[in-house]
């Protein structure tokens, strides 16, 4: 599948949470989400621009977790996020996490956020709060191939418009990325 998503910093959350109900979307699942990257010696996933992670995902209201092991290759424009992504629920996190780590893979810096999930038709957009960073709206579409990615990105920029954003308010930098950017004292 491919990804094709924007990531769009957010100062007001309760408002942005409101204008996307009123164009219609769904509330789904709120979740509190750890994110734990990793990377090798024999694969620089971060100087190859892809990503390989565990995420830990507990549903806030029904206490339910589940585990999902990710890779998300190279981006494939300069406007968007849009990668390929490879996700697979797996049993037990801790475990994932485990083999990675004996096989020789090493845990980058995690993400901790709470992410509220909304839905409408085939788009997705998350509204979240991401520790030592603030809020963020993610909006993405998967879809099966290449021709399909340029119709996805403008269904995302018609609702960036709808609620009174721009494509270039957006930013391409992992949450991971912003993170180190930030603990090595860069500006953003």
């Amino acid at each position: 599948m491919i990804e094709v998503e924007i990531k769009l910093p957010v100062s007001d959350r309760e408002t942005a949470e409101k204008k996307l109900k009123q164009l219609g979307f769904e509330a789904g699942e709120l979740a509190e989400e750890l994110d734990l990257y990793f990377t090798s010696e024999v694969h620089d996933f971060k100087q190859a621009d892809e990503a390989l992670r565990i995420r830990k995902r507990r549903n806030v209201r029904t206490g339910e977790t589940k585990a999902f092991l990710t890779y998300k290759g190279t981006k494939l424009d300069k406007v968007s996020m849009a990668r390929e992504e490879l996700e697979t629920e797996i049993e037990d996190g801790d475990t994932g996490v485990r083999i990675l780590s004996s096989i020789g893979f090493r845990e980058d810096s995690p993400v901790r956020k709470l992410r509220q999930y909304y839905s409408l038709g085939e788009m997705t957009v998350c509204v979240d709060q991401v520790d030592g960073l603030g809020d963020f709206l993610e909006a993405e579409i998967l879809v099966s191939s290449e021709e399909d990615r340029p119709s996805a990105l403008q269904q995302i920029r018609e609702l960036l418009e709808q609620l009174g954003h721009s494509m270039e308010e957006t930013t391409r930098i992992s949450y991971l990325s912003m993170l180190q950017e930030k603990s090595a004292g860069k500006k953003m």
